[in-house]
């Protein structure tokens, strides 16, 4: 329930939009555009209400939104509440080219101005209408006119001057529809039941063509191209009329949508667009050729669909003023994003253009994007026969092959193929090979294989062996090496014989260097690789890693997350997936260390960077996909200078809301000033704007960069200050600097008479301090003697009371201790206890000259889990495997705990090879049997792979040889297959006998 009631009829927003760069034509629509980036705005004013009628711009780049609880300001930090006089509540204001801002609401109508301190505050105007005329009702719209502003009521036309005079234009008792006033360049041109007319002077004239619209309702007048106006109808649509006045029906489709959810305002955007704002449908984008563009409504982010003001800021982002709320959306940038609103389901782990249109692989399968026919953003529709869990996607002639889960697919006109061999294994890769055009390149959980192409149809040509696993990643080399990126163990190279699978065998070596690298890309004539923060080159001559030029720190100055995948633009630019995403322009033989991060693309994680050849650049990240249009350099809008937007002193304010690059008056501040507090605004809505300090003459050099708006200076001395502050873009843009002047007075004691008067009293008062100071150490002694004693008995008690406190302190860390070895989400024994046990009973072991077993056990398919279930399903699945864990290991001194992520480790002392790998056996087959969901999988549950190894410690030989041979054991348990349990080398028949003997699990 709203506070105020107010009429359903709230005003119009007029505002005088200049069109920079009309003389550009406008691109044609993008099929494949997402939707924009929406950000919805609440003021931090506990007064200011959800309801809206209008909002407009100055020429400064200041917001002001007409609101029920009275005008907000914005400036891009700080938001403000001026009441429009005594009812508060504000229906209209507009600005015009001067900056300054006109006001209507009930019964009041005025203007914003600063006060004698600069505090901008509302000035009534009601004292220049006579008695008899001041109860007009609600101002319904206003616009600026002439040297000052038209405001229209329900009978009237009123025109200020903008001095001290208000005449009356036009009267129309009991009028319907309602008069109301559209800016037009400079010209502000009225409709009314007579039609549309322009003002003249005080009068108004028709319009050449302005009578056809006689007795019709006229909601809306914009600019058109040529000097043409667009025109729109209650209940007939939309009109162009020309210059000669000839009116002729414009945009079927724009006619439909305009009578049936009502135009209530609108605007012209800079690249000739038209967005209108209505009462039921939110807000259309009309193209100058009459063709829909996009619907902005509910369906896409706007918090509602009555659109009752509109205006753009300097960005060209296009402000709407709601009926509930206030949101901007980023009509202008090469932004937008598809998401789950798109129909999209998962990250898009896989992007192909195949056959002119977008295919993308994700958890849910595969998907490809086409326009909606009802002119809304992109839609994603889901391929049906192919699995979910897609990695990877590759075009090859009239085929596409698709890399899932459960193998490689090949579609060919529309029909999915499996192709035999390749249902076992992950494919995460897909490459066609430059040295062979008919041969194609896999790389999957297993390693690196081949498919060739026989007729129309492909086969698995061969595998290549003794190849690590984990492959994410594959690039082509010189001389037809393939080089690839692993997971857990870098980047290796396989060179292929000629006559390879039938004759010959590959030859597979590492990359030195290449630890911790997975992401391969060909960029710059080079091979990059990259992985947690950092990014190298591989010298193929050498097989090793090298530093790239230009990226020895592009890692670092990303910003936030590590680096999973690298590309290379249409222009030699190198895209850089982290968060937010990042591109380095190419130089010479490498990349420039100036860079662009995309600030806007506010995600956790960036999973993939796609260039495609006309610069348009896709972006999957874990908030949905975002394409980014490549604009020309230059045609992004300089940061304005910042505003000096409020100063105070001592709860005092010095100055208020100066225009941009304005300092206040010089002015001198009192003795040791305690607090002096400067807020500043960028008059800039973009994100990631930060701001620099300095003060003359106590700063040498600008302060670090901040997020923080403002500055507090503290206990100034005497003298002569210069402030300056400067915006920082977060592309390395530097605003102006905007600076004030000011000074700080010396306190009337350290005037220089003052110091003769201090020096002659302190002469005066030399023998007197004497005896003074003499008594005082007198009484101070006396004083210390009984503080003494009193301190004695304190200590006492307090060595008493540290005695109980040592005692309870004792009894917390041991309780703190359990807890530090238990894994909070399964209660198991955590790693670190797992060490500690481990080295404690191979200690034992070595002196007994008795086996020790460990059993290393990983869930099989576990991040797909993840992916199609939710991290939830997984923590439920460890949990279940945690219980039934703990319950089967019933000897006592065996050990079971988690070893990281879904990896379980079990410690079996006394225990030999085949006494453990029958446990391992019994528990595999326990865990099948609790028949945890995984639909992904072919089982339909969850499994586990299982790696055992036993060793009677020798001297000198470690407990981690024992881990890194349970290790390689479920390394082989993973690669054969999974579910299954695999040891880590031949039995010890002694230490087995001696292991069976004493199990009893």
């Amino acid at each position: 329930m709203r506070p105020l009631s107010v009429p359903r009829l709230p005003c119009l927003l007029a505002c005088s939009l200049l069109l920079a760069g009309a003389g550009l034509a406008l691109a044609a629509p993008s099929a494949e555009r997402g939707f924009p980036l929406i950000q919805t705005y609440e003021p931090t004013i506990p007064e200011a209400e959800v309801q809206n009628f209008g909002i407009a711009r100055d020429p400064h780049g200041v917001i002001y939104v007409a609101n029920v609880a009275g005008v907000l300001v914005y400036d891009g930090a700080w938001w403000r509440l001026i009441p429009a006089g005594k009812t508060k509540t504000a229906f209209c204001v507009a600005s015009d080219g001067e900056g300054r801002v006109a006001v209507g609401g009930t019964d009041e109508l005025g203007y914003l101005a600063p006060a004698a301190d600069g505090t901008l505050r509302y000035v009534s105007l009601l004292d220049l209408l006579p008695a008899g005329q001041r109860k007009f009702g609600q101002i319904l719209k206003l616009a600026p006119a002439a040297h000052g502003f038209a405001f229209t009521t329900t009978t009237s036309i009123l025109l200020w001057d903008g001095a001290r005079r208000i005449a009356t234009v036009a009267t129309f008792p009991d009028e319907r529809p309602y008069s109301t006033v559209y800016p037009i360049g400079q010209e502000a041109l009225f409709g009314t039941r007579d039609g549309i007319s322009r003002l003249a002077g005080t009068r108004l004239a028709p319009l050449p063509g302005g009578e056809g619209f006689r007795g019709r309702r006229v909601d809306q007048i914009l600019p058109a191209d040529g000097g043409s106006l667009l025109v729109s109808v209650r209940g007939e649509g939309l009109f162009l009329l020309d210059r000669d006045g000839k009116a002729t029906p414009f945009s079927p489709e724009g006619t439909r949508w305009a009578k049936e959810k009502r135009v209530f305002e609108g605007v012209r955007l800079a690249d000739g667009r038209w967005a209108l704002g209505s009462v039921l449908g939110g807000v259309l984008l009309l193209r100058p050729d009459g063709e829909v563009d996009q619907i902005l409504d509910t369906s896409v982010g706007l918090p509602d669909n009555f659109a009752a003001g509109l205006t753009v800021d300097r960005e060209g982002a296009l402000w709407i003023a709601l009926d509930n709320g206030l949101a901007r959306a980023e009509v202008a940038s090469p932004l937008s994003v598809i998401d789950r609103r798109s129909g999209l389901q998962g990250i898009v782990y896989a992007l192909a253009r195949f056959r002119g249109t977008l295919w993308l692989g994700t958890p849910g399968g595969v998907f490809t994007l086409g326009q909606d026919p009802g002119g809304g953003p992109v839609r994603a529709h889901l391929l049906p026969g192919l699995p979910s869990a897609v990695w990877s996607l590759l075009p090859v002639g009239d085929d596409l092959l698709v890399g899932t889960a459960f193998g490689v697919y090949q579609l060919h006109d529309g029909k999915p193929r499996l192709i035999p061999g390749t249902e076992k294994a992950t494919t995460f890769a897909l490459l066609l090979s430059r040295a062979d055009s008919g041969r194609v390149w896999i790389g999957t959980d297993g390693g690196v294989a081949a498919l060739r192409r026989q007729g129309n149809e492909w086969r698995l040509e061969g595998t290549v062996q003794n190849g690590p696993g984990g492959v994410r990643t594959l690039v082509e080399g010189e001389h037809g090496v393939l080089w690839y990126g692993t997971v857990n163990e870098g980047i290796a190279g396989v060179e292929v014989p000629a006559g390879w699978p039938a004759a010959g065998v590959p030859r597979v070596r590492r990359a030195r260097g290449s630890e911790g690298l997975a992401a391969l890309s060909r960029a710059g004539g080079s091979i990059l690789a990259a992985g947690g923060d950092r990014v190298l080159r591989l010298d193929e001559g050498k097989g090793e890693m090298a530093a790239a030029p230009g990226l020895a720190d592009l890692a670092v100055s990303a910003g936030r997350g590590l680096v999973n995948s690298l590309a290379e633009g249409s222009q030699g630019e190198l895209w850089l997936g982290t968060a937010p995403p990042v591109m380095a322009p190419r130089r010479g033989s490498g990349w420039a260390r100036e860079r662009r991060s995309l600030v806007e693309v506010v995600a956790r994680e960036t999973a993939l960077v796609h260039p495609e050849p006309d610069g348009t650049v896709w972006i999957s990240t874990d908030k949905g996909l975002y394409r980014y249009e490549t604009s020309p350099a230059g045609q992004e809008t300089a940061l304005p200078p910042p505003l000096l937007a409020h100063g105070t002193a001592g709860g005092r304010t010095l100055f208020f809301g100066l225009a941009p690059g304005a300092s206040p008056p010089a002015m001198e501040l009192p003795p040791y000033l305690r607090h002096l507090r400067i807020e500043f605004a960028p008059l800039s809505f973009r994100a990631g704007l930060r701001y620099q300090t300095r003060l003359e003459p106590l700063d040498a050099d600008w302060s670090g960069p901040s997020p923080e708006p403002f500055t507090d200076l503290t206990r100034l001395p005497p003298g002569d200050y210069t402030f300056h502050v400067r915006t920082l873009g977060p592309n390395h843009e530097v605003a102006r600097e905007t600076s004030w002047s000011f000074s700080v007075r010396s306190a009337w004691y350290r005037t220089p008479w003052a110091w003769v008067l201090w020096i002659a009293l302190a002469v005066a008062a030399l023998p007197g301090y004497a005896w003074l100071r003499s008594r005082a150490l007198r009484q101070r002694a006396a004083r210390l003697e009984a503080r003494v004693a009193e301190q004695t008995v304190e200590l006492r008690r307090t060595v008493e009371d540290l005695r109980h406190a040592h005692a309870g302190l004792a009894a917390a860390n041991a309780r703190l201790e359990e807890l530090s070895l238990r894994d909070e989400l399964t209660g198991l024994a955590n790693r670190r206890h797992f060490q500690q046990v481990l080295d404690a009973e191979w200690d034992r072991a070595r002196r007994q000259e008795s086996p020790l077993a460990m059993v290393l056990l990983d869930l099989d398919f576990f991040k797909l889990l993840n992916d199609t279930r939710g991290h939830r399903e997984g923590d439920l699945c460890l949990q279940a495997v945690a219980r039934y864990l703990a319950q089967a290991m019933r000897r006592q001194g065996d050990l079971v705990a988690r070893y990281g992520g879904e990896e379980l480790a079990i410690l079996l002392p006394n225990t030999g090879l085949a006494g453990a790998l029958q446990v391992a056996e019994e528990l595999r087959d326990g865990i099948e049997k609790l028949a945890v969901p995984h639909e992904a999988v072919p089982l339909g549950h969850v499994t586990a792979s299982f790696g055992v190894a036993a060793l009677v410690p020798a001297p000198g030989q470690g407990p981690e040889s024992l881990v890194e041979a349970a290790d390689l054991a479920l390394y082989r348990a993973k690669t054969e297959g999974k579910n299954r349990v695999r040891a880590s080398g031949p039995a010890d028949p002694a230490g087995d006998a001696a292991g069976l003997a004493a199990t009893s699990h």
